[in-house]
């Protein structure tokens, strides 16, 4: 559980691989599904509705089923959700999914966003899927094991899971020439939030750009590892996503206010940098 009540989940999440054996008890099931049937609770930034199941294992060979070749060790069940491939959705669905995420670290529960190590076709069997519709990711969910299995310590220093790239690396002003610095200060925390988020691969693929007068904040995405034969979709995609929920999270406690739009900036982009969205001050 938090163990400080001001502490937001943000700072508290790890991703977690190695599980205990415990059942989740039937409270805290309830809480889960409680908060999975509630559509207000699964509305993303551009107004999609992006379902989730929660799916428990019965047993040891189910839970390596759809677990993810060893990956995940004692998993005590799933959430699943699906979309298709549209940006937008793909960006809505992992800012939801990070929503649950942070939810279940409140609660004490634990969980790794997986968009690649999972038996596809055994996930795509749990739930209902619409045409063309994808299981862009998954999070195993259950109480971690306070020491890790030596296969996820390695793991964790190969990714350099709690590496990050230095400010100047990801954060700009007007040009991606002119990193911010000390310009934008009543931003500091939602930077910071963005700045821990997990990504696929620790690639974190975000860029921002803030102009002149710091009323826009323009996102971008900087690698991409589109047919990666791993995932079902672009990654980079969901990160985006994530980074914006953590930003807005930060924003909150601030409190400033902003939506997004589509407003891409007329700037030079010499890394071919891709547009994904502004946030715009309200």
């Amino acid at each position: 559980m938090l163990s400080t009540r001001t502490q937001n989940p943000i700072e508290v999440r790890r991703s977690t691989r190695t599980f205990k054996e415990t059942p989740l008890p039937s409270t805290a099931v309830k809480k889960i599904a409680d908060y999975l049937n509630d559509p207000n609770k699964l509305i993303g930034p551009y107004g999609n509705t992006i379902p989730f199941d929660l799916v428990t294992e019965r047993g040891t060979q189910e839970k390596e089923q759809l677990g993810t070749y060893g990956f995940i060790q004692n998993a005590q069940g799933y959430i699943i959700g699906s979309c298709t491939k549209d940006s937008q959705l793909l960006f809505d669905y992992a800012f939801v999914l990070e929503n649950i995420v942070l939810y279940l670290t409140a609660l004490g529960i634990s969980t790794c966003w997986l968009g690649g190590r999972f038996r596809k076709q055994h996930a795509m069997s749990r739930i209902l899927l619409a045409d063309h519709e994808i299981i862009p990711a998954i999070t195993p969910i259950g109480y971690a094991k306070e020491k890790p299995r030596l296969k996820e310590q390695m793991l964790r220093t190969v990714l350099k899971a709690r590496k990050r790239k230095p400010q100047d690396q990801l954060f700009f002003y007007e040009t991606f020439d002119q990193p911010l610095g000390a310009r934008a200060e009543d931003f500091r925390q939602a930077l910071h939030y963005l700045r821990i988020e997990p990504s696929a691969q620790n690639k974190q693929p975000w860029r921002l750009v803030f102009n002149t007068d710091l009323s826009q904040v323009h996102f971008f995405i900087a690698s991409s590892l589109a047919n990666h034969p791993l995932y079902m979709c672009e990654p980079e995609y969901l990160d985006i996503g994530i980074a914006y929920n953590h930003f807005k999270a930060g924003l909150e406690e601030t409190g400033l206010t902003g939506k997004l739009v589509i407003a891409e900036p007329e700037i030079q982009n010499p890394h071919s940098y891709i547009y994904s969205t502004t946030w715009q001050k309200a």
